[in-house]
């Protein structure tokens, strides 16, 4: 089609994937950093202070992370809804065509 676009269905599920997991990844990474937040001997004895001194760090972050992932997830999402419409559209004129090539 000279004015039209073409949709790889395989390539937008694929796509929605990576960014599923890279959503993921996120979740573990802020886990960690939780964890650490919370575990004050995590610095060990001679840097024990250094959890107090982080720990406004580890907030702010946890909660830019939450921010990504949630932006990440909607992105997803949308990836999977748009995959899902471009199939059913497909499904939908290819049923058409069959039918006028019955009549």
């Amino acid at each position: 089609m000279a004015d039209g676009f073409t949709a790889d269905l395989h390539q937008i599920r694929a796509h929605a994937d990576r960014i599923d997991a890279a959503q993921h990844q996120l979740a573990t990474i802020r886990a960690a950093s939780a964890a650490i937040t919370e575990d004050h001997a995590a610095y060990g004895r001679l840097c024990a202070w250094i959890s107090g001194v982080l720990e406004h760090r580890h907030v702010r972050q946890g909660e830019l992370l939450a921010y990504v992932e949630e932006n990440l997830r909607l992105a997803a999402d949308t990836l999977i809804s748009t995959g899902q419409a471009y199939a059913s559209a497909d499904g939908a004129a290819a049923d058409r065509i069959r039918r006028a090539g019955q009549i």
